[in-house]
C-alpha cells in the first residue's frame, strides 16, 4: 500500500457529475476525475507536524478515513469544494489529444489552473503558520489572501489585516490558561497533545520538538505577537503523553493535562452543536504528585516511580525573638499517605535543622506562609534541591479555591482528632486549611481528612540522624545501591516493605524494650521460617505489588481498572492463604504455649492483626462484582464498560437499562439490514464493521442506488454508503454507548469509595505487612558469615555508656569484595570515653570510626551485626564532622564548614550521644588545627561525667601527651616501616590493625609515591620535612616547664571550686578559652 498522504484530511472530496472523461496526473499518473469521489493528495514529504509525529497510520484499502470525532468538528475551510467545471475534463483532454491551439480554451484553462494554485497555496501558507490544526478544531471559517499579502500576516477572507480575533480553540486555550497562569498547559487536541503560546516555547525546548511560529503569549505583550493571528504552538502524538510528562516534570514544572470533556456523540444532542469541543482540566502533575495521579505507571509495574519519595511542604515560619525563629511544618507525601507534622524553634542564622528535614523528607514544593520580610537563608536552602516555593498563603493559587461548607467542617473535625493523638496545639493545625487548598488544585486533598496519616517527625521511639550523618556514613548513597548500609540490609521483598525499611535506617530506635523485640522477631524468623505457612507467605510477597501506593491512588479517585483488580486480588490471595492455615494460626502464633507467641511478641502481634482482619472483611466480596476479563482487555472502551459483574454488582440497574437501549437500537439496525438486502437482492449482504455499520456496493452497481444514500467513502473497487435510517440508528447507538461510558465510570467512583471506606483497616494490614517484610530483611541479613546478635546493657537513669566490639569489621566496605582485617572497640564512661586515632594516611583511620558508628546503628535498628561479639548501651544520637568540602553556593569555604559541623556537634550532643571528629583542623595552617583539635579534646575530657563519647582521629601525635585525663585513651592503626633501594623517605606497609599509643608520623610521603608524584618532588619534601621536625622538637622542649606550671596553678583553682560546672558553663568556656595561652 502507498503511503496515504496526510494533507488528505484538509479538503472536502471533489464530486464529478461526467463520468466520461479524465485527465492524467502530471506527477503520480494516476487518474483523477472518475464517477467516484477522489481525495486530493499532495505529497507529504515536508510535512512539519510529521517532523514530531513520525508517520501516521495506513488505513484500510487505500483509504484515509478521517475519525469522526475530527469529522465532526472539521473547520470551515475543509468545506470549501475545488470543484472544476463540468467541461474542464474535455477541454484539458481535447487541447491535449489534438494538440490545437485555441485561444479562449487555453484562456479558461488558465483561469482555472490559477484558482487552484491560489487555493493550494493558501492552504500550504496555512501549513508553515500552523493553523490547520487549529482549524479542524475550531470551525472558523478563514482563509490566506492570495501571496501578494505577507506572508508573516495571516488575514480572513474579506476582512483587514489588523484584525485579532482568535479562533475560538485559541479563545478557549486563553480562557483556561489565564486561570492557571503557575501551570503549563497540555492540550488535547483529535489525536495530539498541544503546548501554546509561552507553554509552547518552554516545551519545545525541553522536548525537542518544533515550534510552529505564532504569537509567543497569551497576553499578547510580546512586539512580534501583532503579526500572528493564532497562538505558536508545538504537538506530539497522545500515545507519547507519558514520556514527555515526566520530561517536563523533571525540570520541576507544574504541568496540567486538559481535555475534552464531551464526545461528538454527546455533543449533536446538545445545545453546543457549532462551537468547539469542551475541554477541561482532567489533571494536574508535578513531581510530587506524579506517582498518584498518572494512568500510566501502575503500581503492579515494577520501577521506581517519579517522585515516589517527594513530599509537599507547608512552611509557618514565625519570629519568637531578636535571634530565634519558630518554624511549623506540614509535609505530605502522597504515595504513601504518610503526613509529618513538626514544630520546631532555631537560629535565624542557622538552617541546619531545617537542613536535616529536608533531607529526610525531600520537599519538592513548599509553600511558605510567613510575615517576615526576608527569609532569604530558607528560600536559598530549598532552591538548592530544585525545591519549587509558593511564598505565602495570600498566593492567588490558593484564593482562587475556595472551600466548601462540608469541607470546612470535615477539616475540622479532622483537626481535632490530630490534635488528641498528637498532642499539638490547635494554632499550629490550622494551617492545614491552607495546605488543603493547596492540594485540591490537583485532586489530592482528601489525604488530609484522614486522622491517621499524621505523625510527628521526632519521637521519643527514635533517633533523628542529621543530613551530615547521614551523608558521611554511607546509610543511603548512591541512591540506596551499591555501596552503602541500606543495600546491604534492603532484602525486603515489596515496594512497602522498602519504604519502611528506609524509615528504620534512618530513625534507629532509643527504646531497649523496642530493639529486642525485633531481634526477638528475626531470632524467631529464622526458626519458623521453614515452615510452609512462612515459606508459602514469603513467595505470596514476592509477587505483591506496591499496595500502599495503590490504596492511596484509590483515595484520590486516579487509579486504572486493572490496578484495582491486581489489588484486590492480591489482598484477597493474602487473606484467603491465612484462612487456608487457620489452624496452625491458632496453635503455633496465636496459642500462648507456642514458640512464636513467648518468644517474639512483635512476630505474634502482626500476624494476629493481619488475620483478625482477614477473617471479617468485604474484600472477596468487592473483587467478585469485577469482570476479570473486561478488566485485563487493553480495549479502553471495554474495560469501561464491561468491568463491572452485573450479576455480582449491587448497583446495575442503570446501566442494565442503558445496555437493553443499546440492544434495542442494534436490533433496528439488524431489521433496516433486511430491507436493504431485499432492495439490493442480496439476502448475504452485512455491515461492513459495528461502529458506523456502513454498506459496502461494488462501483458497478451504484448507478442503481436510491438517490439519499449518501456516500461515505470509496477504494478502486467499492464504495461505502449510508442510508438516512442507518445514520439517524448510528447517531442513537453512540448517542447511548456514550451515556453507558458515562454511567459505568460513575459506577466506577462508587465501587472505589466502597474500597476507600476501608482505608484505614487495609492501611493497618499494609503496614503490618511491611514490618514483617522488614523482618524477614533482618533475618536474612543475619545469615551472614560472622554477624551476631548484639547485647544492650541498661543503667536506669545512670548515665553508663558503653560500647565493647570483638572483630568488629565495617559492614559497607566488606560488602565490596573487600578483605577487610576486624578490629575491637573498647570504650566505657570509667575510662576511654575520647578515644585519639592516629597514624599513617590511608591507615584505616576513618574507615574505623564508621565501622563503629553503623555498628551502633544497625544494632539501634534490631538487626545482627558484623562482629563475633558487641555489647553496648543506647545512644541517643550519633553526630558526624568527616570529610572536607566547600560550598561555593552559600559562599562558605572548607574551614567554615569544618567549623560549623564542629560548633553543631558540640551544640547538640548530650551525655548519650557518639560523636566522630574526623582530622579537626586539617582546614586551616598546622599551629591553627592544632590548636583548635587541643581546644576541643580538652573541652570534652572537662566536661567529666557528662562527657560523650568520642573517636577522634588526627595527624596530631602529641595531642594525647598534652592533656593529662582519665577520659582520653591513645590509639593508632599498625603499620611496618621500610626502606626501599634509592628512596631516602620510609615507606608504609599498612596493617590496618588498631594498637594502644601513638603514630610518631603521617607518612605522606608515601601516600604520593602511591600517587605517582616523581620521585625528585618526594625527595626534596622529605629534606623538607626533615628540617621542620627537627625545628618543632627544640620549640616544644622550650615550653615544657610553663605548661607544667600552668596546669599545676589550674589544678589547685579546681580544687579549692567547690561549685559543679554545668554542660552549658563547659561550652562558655570553649568559647572564651585562649588557645594561644597552651
Amino acid at each position: 500500500m502507498s503511503k496515504q498522504s496526510t494533507i488528505s484530511r484538509f479538503f472536502k472530496p471533489v464530486k464529478k457529475e461526467d463520468n466520461e472523461g479524465s485527465f492524467p496526473n502530471e506527477t503520480s499518473g494516476h487518474k483523477l476525475g472518475t464517477s467516484q469521489e477522489n481525495s486530493i493528495c499532495l505529497d507529504d514529504s515536508s510535512d512539519d507536524e510529521l517532523l514530531n509525529e513520525g508517520k501516521f497510520n495506513e488505513r484500510n484499502e487505500n483509504i484515509y478515513q478521517v475519525p469522526k470525532d475530527t469529522r465532526d468538528e472539521i473547520s470551515s475551510f475543509e468545506k470549501t469544494n475545488f470543484s472544476s467545471d463540468d467541461n474542464l475534463e474535455g477541454m484539458w483532454k481535447y487541447q491535449t489529444e489534438n494538440n490545437v491551439p485555441n485561444s479562449d480554451i487555453s484562456l479558461n484553462i488558465d483561469q482555472k489552473r490559477n484558482d487552484f494554485d491560489k487555493k493550494l497555496n493558501n492552504i500550504m501558507k496555512k501549513r508553515s503558520f500552523g493553523l490547520i490544526g487549529s482549524r479542524i478544531d475550531d470551525n472558523d471559517e478563514e482563509i490566506l489572501e492570495d501571496s501578494s499579502e505577507s506572508p508573516e500576516v495571516p488575514t480572513k477572507k474579506g476582512k483587514k489585516n489588523g484584525s485579532t480575533k482568535l479562533t475560538p480553540l485559541d479563545q478557549q486555550v486563553k480562557d483556561l490558561k489565564l486561570k492557571n497562569m503557575d501551570k503549563l498547559l497540555v492540550v488535547r487536541v483529535g489525536y495530539k497533545y498541544k503546548c501554546f503560546a509561552q507553554d509552547a516555547v518552554i516545551a519545545s525546548k525541553i522536548l525537542h520538538i518544533r515550534l510552529i511560529p505564532g504569537k509567543l503569549t497569551i497576553d499578547e505583550s510580546n512586539p512580534q505577537d501583532v503579526k500572528f493571528k493564532q497562538f505558536a504552538y508545538c504537538s506530539f502524538p497522545d500515545i507519547r503523553l507519558n514520556v514527555h510528562l515526566q520530561r517536563l516534570l523533571f525540570h520541576n514544572l507544574i504541568v496540567s493535562v486538559v481535555e475534552q470533556s464531551e464526545t461528538t456523540a454527546i455533543k449533536k444532542n446538545s445545545n453546543n452543536k457549532s462551537n468547539v469541543f469542551i475541554r477541561e482540566i482532567a489533571n494536574t502533575f508535578s513531581k510530587a504528585t506524579y506517582g498518584v495521579n498518572n494512568s500510566f505507571n501502575s503500581s503492579y509495574n515494577k520501577g521506581e516511580i517519579l517522585g515516589n519519595s517527594k513530599s509537599i511542604w507547608l512552611l509557618s515560619v514565625q519570629e519568637v525573638n531578636n535571634i530565634l525563629l519558630k518554624y511549623i511544618l506540614f509535609s505530605v507525601n502522597l504515595n504513601s499517605g504518610e503526613i509529618m507534622f513538626d514544630e520546631f524553634t532555631e537560629n535565624r542564622y542557622s538552617t541546619e535543622s531545617l537542613h536535616t528535614r529536608i533531607k529526610y523528607l525531600q520537599p519538592t514544593e513548599c509553600m511558605i506562609n510567613s510575615k517576615i520580610a526576608s527569609l532569604s537563608m530558607v528560600i536559598k536552602l530549598l532552591k538548592n534541591v530544585d525545591c519549587t516555593i509558593h511564598r505565602n498563603a495570600t498566593d492567588s493559587r490558593l484564593e482562587n479555591e475556595k472551600l466548601e461548607d462540608d469541607e470546612i467542617t470535615a477539616i475540622k473535625g479532622t483537626i481535632e482528632k490530630v490534635i488528641s493523638n498528637l498532642k499539638v496545639s490547635k494554632e499550629s493545625m490550622s494551617h492545614i486549611y491552607i495546605l488543603y487548598s493547596y492540594l485540591k488544585g490537583y485532586s489530592n486533598e482528601k489525604s488530609l481528612l484522614i486522622p491517621s496519616n499524621y505523625k510527628l517527625f521526632l519521637s521519643g521511639l527514635y533517633m533523628i540522624l542529621d543530613h551530615n550523618a547521614l551523608e558521611s556514613l554511607d546509610l543511603f548513597s548512591n541512591e540506596g545501591k551499591k555501596g552503602s548500609l541500606f543495600w546491604i540490609l534492603d532484602h525486603t521483598r515489596t515496594p512497602f516493605g522498602s519504604r519502611e525499611l528506609y524509615h528504620w535506617i534512618s530513625r534507629p530506635l532509643i527504646k531497649k524494650e523496642e530493639i529486642e523485640k525485633r531481634l526477638d522477631a528475626v531470632d524467631c524468623m529464622l526458626k519458623v521460617i521453614s515452615d510452609i505457612f512462612f515459606d508459602s507467605l514469603n513467595q505470596i510477597l514476592t509477587k505483591t505489588p506496591d499496595l500502599l501506593n495503590t490504596l492511596n491512588r484509590i483515595s484520590y479517585g486516579s487509579t486504572s481498572r486493572k490496578e484495582i483488580y491486581f489489588f484486590l486480588k492480591q489482598l484477597v490471595t493474602i487473606g484467603k492463604h491465612f484462612q487456608l492455615h487457620e489452624k496452625y494460626i491458632k496453635e503455633n502464633i496465636l496459642s500462648e504455649s507456642s514458640t512464636v507467641f513467648k518468644n517474639a511478641p512483635l512476630l505474634a502481634h502482626i500476624l494476629s492483626s493481619i488475620d483478625q482482619y482477614f477473617s471479617e472483611n468485604t474484600l472477596p466480596k468487592l473483587l467478585s462484582m469485577i469482570n476479570i476479563d473486561a478488566a485485563l482487555d487493553k480495549d479502553k472502551t471495554k474495560q469501561i464498560t464491561g468491568f463491572f459483574n452485573l450479576n455480582n454488582y449491587d448497583n446495575s440497574e442503570e446501566i442494565l437499562k442503558i445496555q437493553r437501549d443499546i440492544e434495542e437500537i442494534k436490533m433496528e439496525l439488524k431489521e433496516t439490514l433486511h430491507g436493504i438486502r431485499k432492495l439490493l437482492k442480496r439476502p448475504q449482504l452485512e455491515y461492513k464493521n459495528d461502529t458506523e455499520y456502513l454498506i459496502e456496493i461494488r462501483n458497478t452497481q451504484v448507478k442503481n442506488l436510491p438517490d439519499d444514500w449518501i456516500k461515505v467513502n470509496n477504494t478502486k473497487v467499492v464504495s461505502r454508503f449510508t442510508t438516512p435510517i442507518t445514520s439517524k440508528l448510528v447517531d442513537k447507538l453512540n448517542y447511548q454507548k456514550e451515556l453507558l461510558l458515562n454511567e459505568c465510570n460513575k459506577q466506577y467512583a462508587r465501587f472505589l469509595g466502597m474500597i476507600n471506606d476501608e482505608y484505614v483497616n487495609i492501611n493497618m494490614v499494609i503496614h503490618e505487612l511491611a514490618t514483617y517484610d522488614c523482618i524477614l530483611s533482618l533475618a536474612a541479613t543475619s545469615c551472614n558469615v560472622n554477624y551476631s546478635r548484639p547485647k544492650f546493657i541498661s543503667h536506669g537513669t545512670e548515665i553508663k555508656q558503653l560500647v565493647k566490639i570483638r572483630n568488629g569489621r565495617n559492614p559497607v566496605i566488606e560488602s565490596l569484595d573487600i578483605t577487610y582485617v576486624p578490629n575491637d572497640v573498647d570504650m566505657a564512661h570509667n575510662g576511654s570515653r575520647v578515644n585519639i586515632i592516629t597514624g599513617p594516611n590511608m591507615g584505616g583511620k576513618s574507615s574505623y570510626i564508621r565501622q563503629v558508628a553503623l555498628l551502633v546503628i544497625m544494632a539501634q535498628i534490631g538487626s545482627y551485626v558484623p562482629a563475633t561479639y558487641m555489647e553496648l548501651s543506647l545512644f541517643d544520637n550519633v553526630l558526624t564532622r568527616i570529610g572536607a568540602q566547600d560550598n561555593i553556593i552559600e559562599g562558605k569555604s572548607t574551614f567554615k564548614m569544618e567549623m560549623e559541623d564542629v560548633l553543631r556537634c558540640i551544640s547538640r550532643c548530650t551525655p548519650k550521644s557518639l560523636l566522630l571528629l574526623d582530622e579537626v583542623g586539617r582546614g586551616t595552617g598546622t599551629i591553627d588545627g592544632k590548636a583548635i583539635s587541643y581546644a576541643l579534646l580538652r573541652y570534652f575530657c572537662e566536661l567529666a561525667e557528662v562527657c560523650p563519647l568520642v573517636l577522634f582521629t588526627t595527624h596530631f601525635p602529641d595531642l594525647g601527651a598534652s592533656i593529662n585525663s582519665n577520659l582520653l585513651k591513645s590509639y593508632y592503626m599498625d603499620f611496618v616501616e621500610e626502606h626501599r633501594p634509592g628512596e631516602s623517605w620510609p615507606s608504609v606497609v599498612f596493617l590496618y590493625t588498631l594498637k594502644p599509643g601513638t603514630s610518631n608520623d603521617s607518612y605522606g610521603l608515601n601516600v604520593a609515591k602511591l600517587a605517582n608524584v616523581e620521585n625528585e618532588i618526594i625527595t626534596k619534601a622529605f629534606e623538607k620535612s626533615s628540617e621542620l621536625k627537627s625545628y618543632g622538637k627544640e620549640f616544644l622542649k622550650s615550653l615544657e616547664l610553663p605548661m607544667q606550671i600552668r596546669n599545676a596553678i589550674e589544678n589547685k583553682k579546681n580544687k579549692e571550686n567547690t561549685n559543679p560546672i554545668t554542660f552549658k558553663d563547659r561550652f562558655k568556656m570553649l568559647m572564651n578559652m585562649d588557645i594561644s595561652e597552651h
